[in-house]
């Protein structure tokens, strides 16, 4: 390539020179061009050289980068080995540790319902009240954050003996209670096994149970009648052998904390039950005088009836007059002497003149029964109107408070249902006494009737014979 650019330089050289100077200067410019040629040739060679030296030497490299790259092609598979193996390796121990996981997770889980179950347990057994620490130490298990270790799964099976011990115990012990008045009083303590505790402080005896949030015994109020007394004092002396307990663990004990009196829960029907109860008062009073009177009459019905008949059958008019006055006032005694002073008239006078008579008297016979009915129809609704109170109430108080807690609206639901059921409980007993009365009276008024038309053909048959 070298070579060429020469002799193209040469020939543009021998082109420009003048015409007279080319023929002897020719040699000259010839040599100097041959030597120009050997020159470039040299110099030519010499980059082949080179470049053959490079070409080889690239070659070299070349190979060596072909071998290294083999031999990295080579580490990058058994790397690949490597990382499928340990990858491999790796899932292997995820799911190994998932699996631990999973059960490290699940007996944390048991031994929280474990600890769950004996708090529950403790929190309703006296024999905490001796060790109330026993009750934040199980709260502490509950605590989700926390993991059980060894020492924690150790600690709340020895917990669980203890309380398995106690559950076969009694013991009687001198230490603190809070009384039925709030007060911290001291005393003689009984607790027999997981269901009962009771205290002889001196001056009362009584039931105790355990505040599951304070760890401390609580009196329960009320206090029980004098044979269990009797026995809990009896069993603390060692003078007998049984002691009355409550079995369900206090449960029964509070319920009978309580218990309402049957006066306290008529009062939680509000202002409307005084009403109810003025209604019942004055119709049990009204029945009781009709009982008495009905039957006052109807003994002097069959008596007087009877015997005036007989005297007037006799032709005694005096007598049976004198029979007559002798209960002055009794709608029995007044019918007789309207029919003894009709004698002598037509039967048709004399029976007009006892029905009239009769006619008179009944409305005695049913006196105050408009009343009773009218009581029996006026009870129910003053229960209802108490309903409607509570119920009122009961909405005033959700719309202020919400429904969040029940115990707040018990006050009005409590008026509405005692009202009704007292309202109820009225009306029902003086309708069924209205009704047996007016049915009492209806049948001494037919009585009545049965003697006066007997009385009628006795004066009839006394007219005609005279």
């Amino acid at each position: 390539m070298k070579r060429l650019w020469l002799s193209t330089l040469l020939m543009a050289a021998l082109a420009f020179m003048p015409i007279t100077g080319r023929a002897a200067d020719f040699p000259a410019v010839a040599k100097e061009v041959a030597a120009d040629l050997k020159t470039a040739v040299s110099e030519q060679g010499q980059e082949v050289a080179q470049r053959s030296q490079r070409i080889a030497k690239l070659q070299a490299e070349l190979k060596a980068l072909q071998a290294q790259e083999a031999a990295q092609k080579a580490a990058l598979g058994r790397a690949r080995q490597e990382l499928s193996k340990v990858s491999q390796e790796k899932a292997e121990l995820s799911r190994l540790l998932s699996q631990e996981a999973g059960d490290l997770k699940e007996l944390a889980g048991l031994v929280r319902a474990s600890a769950r179950e004996l708090l529950s347990l403790a929190e309703t057994t006296p024999a905490t009240a001796a060790q109330p620490e026993r009750l934040e130490i199980l709260r502490s298990y509950l605590n989700k954050s926390r993991f059980p270790g060894l020492e924690d799964i150790r600690r709340l099976m020895e917990m669980y003996f203890v309380y398995l011990a106690e559950s076969g115990q009694s013991a009687l012990r001198q230490g603190p209670f809070v009384d039925r008045e709030g007060q911290e009083s001291s005393g003689r303590i009984l607790t027999l096994g997981p269901f009962t505790a009771a205290y002889d402080n001196g001056d009362e005896v009584g039931y105790l149970v355990l505040g599951p949030a304070t760890g401390r015994l609580l009196a329960v109020g009320g206090e029980p009648d004098w044979g269990v007394r009797r026995g809990l004092r009896a069993y603390m002396a060692g003078e007998a052998e049984a002691a009355p307990m409550d079995i369900t663990g206090g449960a029964a004990l509070k319920q009978l904390a309580r218990a309402e009196s049957a006066w306290e829960q008529l009062l939680s029907g509000g202002p409307l039950v005084w009403p109810i109860l003025l209604v019942g008062l004055i119709s049990l009073v009204l029945i009781v005088e009709r009982l008495g009177f009905l039957r006052q009459v109807r003994a002097n019905t069959d008596q007087l009836m009877n015997r005036v008949n007989d005297l007037v059958q006799a032709g005694d008019f005096s007598g049976a007059l004198a029979v007559a006055d002798s209960q002055p006032g009794r709608p029995t005694s007044n019918v007789i002497k309207a029919g003894l002073a009709l004698r002598g008239h037509s039967a048709e006078v004399i029976e007009n003149g006892l029905t009239e008579a009769m006619l008179k008297e009944l409305p005695r016979l049913e006196r105050y029964l408009t009343a009773l009915k009218v009581m029996a129809a006026v009870a129910p609704l003053l229960g209802l109107l108490g309903t409607v109170t509570g119920m009122i109430n009961t909405f005033q108080v959700i719309t202020v408070h919400g429904t969040g807690d029940p115990r707040l609206m018990a006050g009005g639901i409590s008026e509405a249902l005692i009202t009704t059921q007292l309202g109820l409980a009225v009306a029902i007993p003086v309708l069924v006494a209205a009704s047996l009365l007016s049915r009492k009276a209806q049948r001494i008024a037919s009585d009545m009737e049965e003697k006066a038309v007997a009385m009628s053909a006795a004066l009839t048959e006394e007219g005609g014979a005279s």
